[in-house]
């Protein structure tokens, strides 16, 4: 469907919902309702217990496919000395949601003497409980095979994202490890849609277009203090299958 086609069957949606006396919407105010939506279907989607199959994402092969556009993988190589020892701050993209999969490439010299150079090795998300309880255990700590990464705040936590103020992960190494390159495949934020631009348009497969558009017309039912018509969805509780 194209930008304007969604909103047609919005308007058409929302009357038929309504009484002659309720709020009109213009279509910026339709629009704003449905990037809104995107968010709210795509955030069902992924948690699994935001939906009754209790399914997220990467379990189901439905639930991956109806989000693959959002899909998307960077190679950062540039790093900030980090609040631990052997850590190392690291930049995500401006568009970032939530993380998939993510590895480090790392340089290090070896017991024997030899320089290893950009070694490819998995990233295991920890939480500060776990590496206070095993950052001395050689069991457990980082080491040739694997690095710890922490979620970290933004470098500036009173202003919003941007390219100069970055959502952040923390990467915690082993003693004498260099950090080369941070891969990470993840789900971005879904585009808004533009009414003014013709060249914007639902990133979500079209067979999903009209669920969407349902709940961006639930969203608009619930802006209303009419008891009649408020919308029986809560939002980000309910998955739209």
């Amino acid at each position: 469907m194209t930008v304007q086609e969604i909103l047609d069957y919005m308007r058409l949606r929302y009357d038929a919902y309504a009484s002659q006396d309720a709020p009109g919407y213009d279509d910026d105010d339709l629009v704003k309702l449905f990037n809104k939506a995107q968010k709210v279907f795509a955030k069902s989607l992924y948690n699994e217990f935001g939906n009754p199959t209790r399914k997220g994402a990467e379990e189901s092969e439905k639930r991956s496919k109806d989000l693959v556009q959002l899909k998307a993988h960077t190679v950062e190589p540039n790093f900030s000395p980090g609040d631990h020892p052997n850590s190392h701050f690291v930049n995500l993209p401006e568009d970032f949601w939530v993380t998939l999969k993510e590895e480090i490439d790392i340089s290090y010299t070896n017991n024997c003497g030899d320089t290893i150079s950009d070694s490819r090795i998995p990233v295991k998300p920890i939480k500060e409980d776990y590496y206070n309880a095993n950052v001395k255990n050689p069991y457990k700590r980082p080491y040739e095979e694997l690095v710890w990464r922490f979620d970290r705040e933004r470098d500036d936590i009173n202003s919003q994202v941007s390219s100069t103020n970055s959502k952040r992960h923390e990467v915690i190494l082993f003693d004498g490890a260099t950090p080369d390159n941070y891969r990470v495949s993840y789900y971005r934020a879904p585009k808004n849609i533009d009414l003014t631009d013709p060249n914007t348009f639902c990133e979500f497969d079209e067979i999903h277009h009209e669920k969407i558009a349902d709940l961006a017309v639930e969203l608009a039912m619930q802006t209303t203090d009419r008891p009649g018509l408020q919308s029986k969805m809560i939002e980000n509780s309910k998955i739209i299958e």
